[in-house]
């Protein structure tokens, strides 16, 4: 969990110094690569399979693949627009769920 933990927080800090360098395409996709390996190292494989490839989850897995592929063969606004919108799709019924568990947090 640690080490996904570590790649997570890399990858996204990779991807966000690679945005605000205008896209840098490398950090961008180095930054891809640490999130997409490091979230199941995180959750746990079998976990993050089965969420994935959920039928119902199935138009918001393709589109972030999609965008994934996208940023790796070099067009990253694209791709992450692309990314971005298979992610709402992906985890967009949970937004609700992390908005009541913030609000009962004593420092939010």
């Amino acid at each position: 969990r640690k080490t996904g933990l570590i790649m997570c927080a890399a990858g996204a800090a990779s991807t966000m110094l690679g945005v605000s360098l205008f896209f840098e395409k490398n950090l961008i996709r180095l930054g891809n690569v640490l999130l997409v390996a490091g979230a199941p190292i995180v959750v746990g494989p079998q976990r993050a399979s089965r969420y994935v490839l959920n039928p119902a989850k199935l138009r918001g897995s393709l589109c972030f693949a999609c965008g994934f592929m996208l940023i790796l063969s070099g067009h990253p606004l694209l791709g992450i627009v692309v990314e971005i919108f298979g992610f709402l799709n992906l985890f967009g019924n949970l937004f609700p769920l992390f908005t009541a568990m913030f609000k009962n947090l004593p420092f939010v």
